[in-house]
């Protein structure tokens, strides 16, 4: 066996980490979507509020607290500290971040131990961050580090001394540690079915098997970027016998990865900064027009043609390529060779990319969450947590949404689409006037930016572009012509006419969807017939524009008629 071979840490993960709640009607987010709940059951001034299924157990309510929270990931290359606020339901948010390079694995000697050095400069970038939290009032931290320390013989010293001078604890994740909260951080924010997640640090590589949505195995290896680097390329660029070197140790250091089955629906997906920093590479090169990595796809023989590009570039040459951070161009080479090796070891074609990992998981520990077990419950959670932000009623959000979606459902013979388009149209209905917390004036267009621009998990990239313009259009503005030139790898031939259809309904939900008793919908063959109440009289100009719109793309005539 060999030496790499025996420094593998398997993990079988036998215990149920936490994992979505049955969906139905006692969870939070179908209470406040179907009016049974609102958030007028917290206090929201207070900084406590009930948090429905908190807890590991998921039965009963516990107090929560919503006043921010700071987690701190010092890793073998990179620190990163996040503030993050959260909602009383869906994911938490980051709004305040910081990342340093004290780069520890520079640091270790040959038996592991951290020098003198490494140990001052990890203290000396937690005191900074120590500093920030304090200016921003924050008290409640959660600190973790990951390989550099874990492998270190003296890390128990190195954390009594944070502890000391830091003032806070300094918890060293075990190697099953470091994958359970880099699967709860993808879960939290991607559908999982059967997946392999690659989460690629510094120090080391962790592989991690999902099956049916469940973390099953992990697999630890001392493959991160910063090592390699450190053991295989001396020169810049590197020599061919050193790329030759490092990819023969890649391949002899993946054997282990053939004991996790590989099921024929397997998709790979890349956690950490270097896949980050590949995504915001391959993004700038093929000016792709939406500003986020997360759900972004990566073709296995853009990766190689990338690499063959990076191997043969010097250092200052690299960190002129757009989209990648100078504090990676040294290190992205050597990553870069591990993420291939694995995507070649199991003949993957891509590889998608999940903004979310360890910080978002001790995040979700920290919240006590049930994750959502689709890409519906994602979305709306999402949303629900985003109207919370901003302080808006979610009442009139949640009117327009069940109009919206009604006359989605009844012309679905006519259009044809799926739970895509059907989503799409439920965020954008439910987030449609979170713009007014910019500004009324031009709010429509704010909220369109909105969605384009915060993280609303479960939604495809196509999805939340078609929820974004659809928002766009709900007070009665068309699209801007050459709205398709603009995101041509993004959406599809015929989207815009899509987008276009959907802003009709979120118009017409708009106008009619604050109506008392509700207004009445029934498809009659290629007519739509609108019972609007006695007396009460829509937005009339909303109104009728959508029904010029929905005439021309859904092909129904609608007509209105007093109840």
């Amino acid at each position: 066996m060999s030496a790499s071979t025996r420094s593998v840490t398997v993990t079988q993960h036998t215990e149920r980490p936490p994992l979505p709640s049955p969906p139905g009607r006692g969870t939070l987010v179908n209470r406040l979507l179907e009016g049974t709940a609102g958030f007028e059951l917290y206090d929201l001034s207070s900084t406590q509020g009930r948090v429905e299924g908190a807890g590991s157990s998921g039965s009963g309510t516990r107090e929560r607290p919503h006043r921010p929270f700071a987690v701190i990931d010092l890793g073998s290359n990179t620190a990163r500290l996040v503030i993050y606020r959260s909602a009383p339901v869906g994911p938490p948010w980051s709004v305040f971040e910081s990342k340093e390079d004290p780069r520890l694995m520079d640091g270790v000697q040959k038996d592991g131990r951290l020098t003198e050095l490494a140990r001052r400069q990890g203290v000396s970038t937690l005191l900074r961050f120590r500093r920030l939290l304090e200016v921003h009032g924050v008290r409640d931290i959660r600190a973790v580090a990951t390989s550099a320390v874990r492998d270190a013989p003296n890390r128990a010293s190195f954390a009594s001394e944070v502890q000391r001078r830091c003032g806070f604890r300094l918890r060293v994740l075990s190697a099953a540690d470091e994958a359970r909260y880099g699967y709860l951080g993808v879960a939290s924010s991607l559908p999982l079915q059967n997946d392999l997640l690659l989460d690629l640090g510094g120090g080391s590589l962790q592989l991690m098997a999902v099956r049916e949505g469940r973390l099953r195995e992990s697999l630890s290896m001392p493959m991160g970027a910063l090592r390699l680097h450190r053991r295989f390329l001396e020169h810049d660029p590197p020599k061919r016998k050193e790329l030759e070197a490092l990819e023969e140790h890649v391949q002899k250091g993946l054997k282990p990865l053939d004991m996790l089955e590989a099921p024929d629906d397997e998709r790979t997906i890349g956690v950490g900064g270097t896949t980050r920093s590949l995504a915001h590479v391959m993004e700038a090169i093929r000016s792709y027009p939406l500003p986020r990595v997360h759900g972004y796809e990566m073709r296995t023989r853009d990766l190689e043609r990338l690499y063959e590009i990076l191997s043969e570039s010097s250092v200052p040459v690299r960190r002129e390529i757009p989209g990648l951070s100078a504090g990676r161009a040294d290190l992205v080479v050597a990553g870069l060779a591990v993420v291939l090796g694995v995507l070649h070891r199991r003949e993957a074609e891509t590889m998608i990319v999940s903004g979310c990992g360890i910080r978002e998981g001790i995040a979700q520990e920290t919240l006590g969450r049930h994750l959502p077990s689709n890409a519906e419950e994602m979305a709306r959670g999402s949303a629900l947590a985003a109207l919370w932000s901003s302080g808006l009623d979610p009442s009139h959000s949640r009117r327009v949404r069940e109009v919206a979606l009604e006359l989605f459902d009844l012309t679905e013979r006519k259009h044809r689409w799926g739970e895509e388009e059907r989503l799409a149209l439920e965020i954008a209905a439910l987030l449609h006037d979170i713009g007014t917390s910019f500004s009324y004036p031009g709010h429509a267009q704010h909220s369109a930016y909105f969605l384009r621009s915060r993280p609303l998990y479960g939604l495809t990239h196509r999805g939340f572009l078609l929820a974004s313009l659809a928002a766009g259009m709900h007070e009665g503005e068309d699209l801007p012509g050459g709205t398709g030139k603009r995101y041509p790898s993004v959406l599809k031939e015929d989207d815009v006419r899509v987008a276009r259809t959907l802003g009709a309904m979120l118009a017409m939900a708009e106008a009619v969807g604050d109506l008392r008793p509700r207004p009445h919908f029934r498809r009659r063959g290629d007519r739509l017939d609108v019972r609007v109440p006695g007396g009460v009289a829509p937005n009339q100009r909303l109104f009728d524009r959508a029904c010029r719109w929905l005439d021309r793309t859904v092909e129904v005539k609608v007509r209105a008629r007093a109840a």
